[in-house]
This record gives structure tokens, C-alpha cells and sequence, in this order.
């Protein structure tokens, strides 16, 4: 594993609320898009406009699942 991987992981699993809310929205998106990654969607949301409304829905179905405040 190379050292940005190792960082990046790390940096992942840092435990903050943004960290878990972006996590359960992985493990949402993935159990319900089998075709797709979430990887790739915050990839294409960085482009496209309705993929960064997907990215939003997610994190907020996320948020709402886990009872966390939304972030205007």
C-alpha cells in the first residue's frame, strides 16, 4: 500500500461525525446501487450537476438515518 493510501485511509477513519455520516451514506449507496461506487459518485459530482444532487440526497438520507443536525 503506498504512503498516500496509507494516509488516506487513516485520514478515513478518523472518527468524526463527518467521517460516520459519509460512511453510512457509502454503505447506503453501495447496498442500494450495486453497479455503482461511491467513490465514483463523488467524482462525477465534482462535474455534474445532478450527481452532486445524488451526493447530497445521500449524505442527507444518511444524516436523517443516523440523527445527526443537517448542515445548510
Amino acid at each position: 500500500m503506498s504512503s498516500h493510501a496509507q494516509r488516506s485511509t487513516s485520514l478515513r477513519n478518523e472518527a468524526s461525525p463527518l467521517n460516520n455520516i459519509e460512511a453510512l451514506a457509502r454503505e447506503l449507496f453501495e447496498r442500494a446501487c450495486r453497479d455503482d461506487s461511491f467513490d465514483d459518485l463523488k467524482r462525477r459530482a465534482a462535474f455534474n450537476c445532478q450527481d452532486a444532487g445524488r451526493l447530497r440526497h445521500w449524505i442527507r438520507a444518511a444524516q436523517a438515518a443516523a440523527g445527526a443536525p443537517r448542515r445548510s
